[in-house]
């Protein structure tokens, strides 16, 4: 999926991981994280197919019987909220945020402001994967769901 462009930076540290693997740990992880300043507005971003409103434990049900199962992650103090269905994709992510906030530290950036076409290019690519990853998930979980009926 990635050529190697440029070295790879070292992950960051994980500030947050936690697994979805019911809807009572959906309702959970909701109830603690629902009121975190982006975390409805980065896991929606990245699912068009999620009504606008949807926030806390309802988002992250919505998100469950979707995709299914999975681990929710926040990428650094900082950073992105997401939801994965594996240790690779957050691998991937982590990778793709860390070149992101280097770039950014790199120019004495915070994220989040206006930035340089390159910062822009990283954005956009951290938050293209993440989208693939989602739809992905989805449409597997679509297709299981449609084999069993």
């Amino acid at each position: 999926m990635f050529r190697r462009r440029r070295p790879l930076p070292p992950l960051p540290l994980l500030a947050e991981w936690r697994d979805r693997a019911s809807p009572s740990a959906a309702a959970r992880v909701g109830a603690e994280f629902g009121g975190e300043a982006h975390f409805a507005g980065d896991l929606r971003r990245v699912r068009p197919w999620l009504p606008a409103g949807l926030s806390g434990a309802a988002l992250l049900d919505a998100i469950r019987r979707e995709e299914w199962t999975g681990f929710l992650a926040l990428l650094a103090e900082d950073g992105p909220w997401v939801y994965v269905q594996n240790v690779r994709e957050v691998q991937v992510l982590s990778r793709l945020y860390s070149w992101l906030a280097g770039a950014a530290g790199a120019r004495g950036e915070g994220l989040g402001v206006e930035a340089s076409a390159e910062l822009a290019a990283l954005e956009a690519e951290f938050w293209e994967v993440a989208a693939g990853f989602a739809a992905e998930q989805r449409g597997r979980w679509a297709a299981q769901r449609r084999g069993r009926c």
